[in-house]
């Protein structure tokens, strides 16, 4: 009996149960609760938060809430790539390169192929805090732990030049040895200024001002889009559809090997 094929299927469908049924269920709990989810405007949650406030009980102000505004940053900031004007960014610098492998066969002789690869030598998020804005009004977002959809920036590759030097974001790049560069891929996604934004989170008091960060309750949703919310929905559905068929074929194909390489 092969033991190691009993327990790569076993993996592969444990995997797949794991996608298909609790995933899948994650998922569409999630769809259910931001479809039943009432929207607040800023300055209604502002009135909220301003009248516990007030009274000086602010510090016990939470609320999981879904709102509407407008992209802000503080100052003005570009993304680094597109020189877009933008309230939040994503920049990474790929290198694409090529490699030798050699295998011995199993007559002894050395075989050699090029293979290609790529790796992140350089990355970076803007420095400037995100603010949802309504009119003169705006609050801030504590970012961290949000699902993000963000808009697609520039998107460009660079062939490499030996006798070119390369900094990324203040940090030189020195070509390894033993590989080929072939080139850099420059991508970047942002939250460009003033666009839209969608935001599920928890509207909390925090140093002194009222902002939205991620629940203290776990698995409820924290979501920064510049998506509506039917479509973030739709793309929800989606992934559900998704991890439902992909479990299903990782049980088929577990079930395969731990019954065919036995």
């Amino acid at each position: 009996m092969n033991f190691v094929a009993l327990g790569i299927g076993g993996l592969m469908i444990a995997g797949g149960a794991y996608l298909s049924f609790i995933q899948k269920k994650k998922t569409e709990g999630l769809v259910t609760e931001l479809k039943f989810m009432k929207a607040v405007s800023l300055s209604e949650l502002k009135e909220s938060w301003q009248s516990l406030a007030d009274e000086g009980m602010a510090e016990g102000f939470r609320d999981l809430v879904e709102t509407n505004g407008k992209a802000e940053t503080d100052g003005e900031m570009k993304a680094p790539y597109s020189n877009t004007p933008c309230a939040f960014f994503e920049a990474t610098v790929t290198r694409e390169f090529e490699k030798e492998e050699r295998s011995t066969d199993k007559d002894g002789k050395v075989q050699t192929r090029r293979t290609r690869s790529s790796e992140v030598v350089s990355s970076r998020k803007s420095p400037s805090p995100l603010y949802i804005a309504e009119g003169d009004m705006r609050v801030g977002i504590d970012m961290d732990g949000a699902t993000l959809h963000l808009k697609d920036g520039e998107d460009r590759f660079e062939p490499y030049e030996s006798n070119k030097t390369y900094t990324f974001f203040g940090v030189q790049f020195s070509a390894p040895s033993g590989v080929r560069t072939l080139g850099f891929r420059y991508k970047e996604k942002i939250i460009p200024l003033g666009h839209p934004l969608y935001v599920v989170g928890e509207a909390r008091h925090s140093a002194g001002a009222l902002r939205i960060g991620r629940p203290s309750e776990k698995g409820k949703p924290f979501i920064i889009s510049v998506k509506s919310e039917d479509e973030v929905i739709a793309d929800m559905k989606g992934s559900a559809k998704m991890a439902f068929y992909l479990g299903i074929a990782l049980m088929i194909g577990g079930a395969a090997v731990a019954v065919f390489f036995r």
